[in-house]
């Protein structure tokens, strides 16, 4: 057996602790700790952009991109795709989409986004509604907010969510006519 110095002992006492330590912080972390090095936790993954054309058809288009995916993940949210990626004068289908990742023995791992040429901006607009019954001590003008289309230029009155307990009056507005968006807008309602 041979003799150990007081300054070896403590050295080796340090780096088994430290040891120790760094394993249970290890095992405290979640796969959104991992750090993000390209090539060393993620792995490449093909995008290849689809839009329906209608009638069940669908065409690639754009050119395919690349991304970095972490090993551990087997899906992609569409959300987290960069913006720059897309095919010009397309936007993505739904950003809320979580696509599979596939793979293919000749084109390796990749994934299918679908896009569109339409935009689906919106904006809310401040519809103003009058009470016509009011009751005691109530304010006869009520205003409810309605998203449309972003060029929208009328509106429908389906697509006005009445207050609950209220009701446009009878016979006043038709539900096929369109009703222009302005601020002089205003619409009859009354109590059930």
């Amino acid at each position: 057996m041979s003799n150990i110095s007081r300054r070896q002992f403590l050295k080796g006492a340090g780096v088994a602790t430290l040891a120790v330590a760094a394993a249970g912080m290890l095992a405290g972390c979640s796969k959104e700790d991992v750090p993000v090095i390209p090539e060393v936790t993620t792995r490449p993954v093909m995008v290849i952009f689809m839009a329906d054309k209608g009638n069940g058809e669908t065409v690639v288009v754009g050119e395919t991109a690349k991304i970095d995916v972490l090993k551990t993940e087997n899906s992609v949210k569409v959300a987290d795709i960069d913006k720059k990626l897309l095919p010009e004068g397309y936007y993505l289908e739904n950003e809320k989409a979580v696509v599979e990742i596939r793979k293919d023995a000749s084109k390796g791992e990749y994934i299918i986004v679908f896009v569109t040429d339409v935009t689906y901006a919106t904006k809310e607009v401040e519809v103003k509604l009058h009470v016509t019954n009011p009751t005691l001590g109530e304010d006869p003008q009520k205003i409810v907010k309605v998203t449309v289309a972003k060029d929208a230029t009328t509106i429908r009155i389906g697509q006005i969510k009445l207050p609950e307990g209220y009701e446009f009056v009878p016979g006043a507005y038709e539900a096929d006519v369109d009703y222009p968006i302005n601020d002089a807008m205003q619409f009859a309602i009354k109590h059930v």
